[in-house]
């Protein structure tokens, strides 16, 4: 009697534990969810498409550079006059820039100093701005020169806070981040802002349009060239309120939309807006 009830207990236990690991893997299959992903890789398209704009347009003097279908104007032309601000004005009807991006609306950005300069410090607005179709605002966004690095790279800050990113359907995604970006190629050719590549690090953090919130982290720099219009190629970890932690890869340096997403070793492919 007593070995039968061993043996009845043991295929208990048994029971219990296949039952447990079932509802675990059910709980892994089911973790499947991308969505936080790929709002927060839209949030970080859409603060890189604003960087470019600024890149494009700022020089180390006070010339700016001009795009086909966007205007602007400084409020101060003296050469030692700052601060200075600049209006990038894409109209009212959608500017696809060179980057493949559409932008309409306003872009202010208030200098007080060379864009290249240590130390200058950038801020910006947004005036009925919509990038992609989506419209832009944000609370603070600011740009800080912090100078050369030991590389001799120029590097910059940036802060966003209280940013939204409301899409045609009236969803939001909300989004704040802390970010440093490295100048790797272009700074010497001044006339030619194409060829300007940055490697972006930092950490950010948000509420997906599903309500869900977020943290995220870069692990490896995330790479921006002026003309491409995607990420071109880092990855970073995202952790969804409530899931397990999503490994994002923008890939190698390929100029296109595709996005990888690990989750519990499961990989999904998105792609960027």
């Amino acid at each position: 009697m007593k070995n039968k009830i061993s043996s009845i207990g043991f295929i208990v236990l048994i029971s219990i534990a296949l039952v447990f690991n079932a509802c675990r893997k059910s709980e892994r299959d089911s973790d499947k969810d991308t969505s936080a992903a790929s709002d927060n890789a839209t949030a970080e398209n859409v603060f890189a498409g604003i960087f470019k704009s600024i890149g494009e347009f700022s020089d180390s003097t006070t010339q700016l550079r001009t795009a086909s279908c966007a205007s602007f104007s400084v409020d101060s032309v003296g050469v030692n006059s700052w601060p200075k601000t600049l209006t990038i004005n894409f109209d009212t009807i959608n500017c696809l820039g060179a980057d493949g991006n559409n932008r309409r609306g306003k872009i202010i950005a208030t200098f007080t100093g060379r864009y290249r300069d240590s130390l200058t410090t950038i801020s910006i607005s947004l005036v009925n701005f919509y990038f992609n179709n989506n419209l832009v605002q944000v609370g603070t966004h600011t740009i800080i020169n912090k100078g050369h690095n030991v590389a001799g790279n120029l590097t910059y800050s940036i802060n966003v806070q209280n940013a939204s990113i409301t899409n045609t359907s009236n969803q939001t995604i909300k989004w704040n981040s802390v970010r440093s970006r490295e100048w790797i190629s272009g700074e010497n050719t001044r006339l030619n802002p194409w060829d300007d590549v940055y490697l972006i690090t930092g950490s950010a953090d948000g509420t997906a349009k599903n309500g869900n919130t977020f943290t995220a982290i870069i692990n490896t720099p995330l790479r921006v060239a002026l003309n491409c219009r995607w990420i071109e190629a880092g990855v970073f970890t995202i952790t969804p309120q409530n899931l397990s932690p999503r490994i994002i890869d923008f890939g190698n340096g390929t100029c296109d939309a595709n996005v990888t997403v690990s989750i519990n070793g499961n990989i999904q492919n998105i792609t960027m807006q």
